[in-house]
């Protein structure tokens, strides 16, 4: 099922085309190397076709076009997703991910810690925003936690498994 969302602010522009019954095809351009690989992961995680297209006001930091990609992003999920709950864990390097949500139930809960400030162009900081804007914007609860490892093992496998267990979400909706 396609589903387009954009958000446009006085900060950014933020376009985006999923389809849940896709093959996994990801063309993700946000300016933000970590960001779009994150959403790169989730895409492939999920299997769906995911296209994003966002323009930030990067002076003032990278926090708005993060945030505005997670609702973005979000509200696009709601339109596809209303009910079902999937969880997936998943092996990064060093790293051990798990990622559980269930729809119909906004919420955020992240238990991991990262030890830089910065990596891939992002404040790590914002990944935090970034998962809550998009569980709140989805109409989702998301758990998401990894230990061991580095920051980029923990990263991608809580962004491959978030992807994983939105894909079995789907199913267990029946769609």
């Amino acid at each position: 099922m396609l589903q387009r969302n954009r958000r446009e602010t006085k900060e950014t522009c933020i376009d985006v085309s999923l389809e849940t019954e896709g093959s996994g095809r990801i063309d993700i351009r946000t300016g933000i190397e970590l960001l779009d690989m994150i959403l790169t992961n989730m895409g492939k995680g999920a299997s769906f076709d995911l296209k994003i297209r966002a323009r930030g006001d990067f002076q003032t930091g990278d926090h708005h076009t993060i945030e505005d990609t997670g609702i973005t992003l979000g509200r696009a999920i709601a339109q596809a997703i209303k009910s079902g709950i999937g969880s997936s864990t998943v092996p990064s390097g060093q790293s051990l991910a798990a990622a559980a949500v269930r729809f119909g139930e906004p919420g955020y809960r992240g238990e991991f810690s990262l030890e830089s400030e910065s990596f891939g162009g992002m404040a790590l900081e914002n990944l935090s925003h970034f998962l809550r804007a998009l569980a709140y914007s989805g109409g989702f609860t998301l758990i998401v936690r990894a230990d061991g490892g580095d920051d980029s093992s923990k990263i991608e496998g809580m962004s491959i498994a978030l992807g994983r267990a939105i894909k079995r979400a789907l199913k267990d909706s029946g769609k």
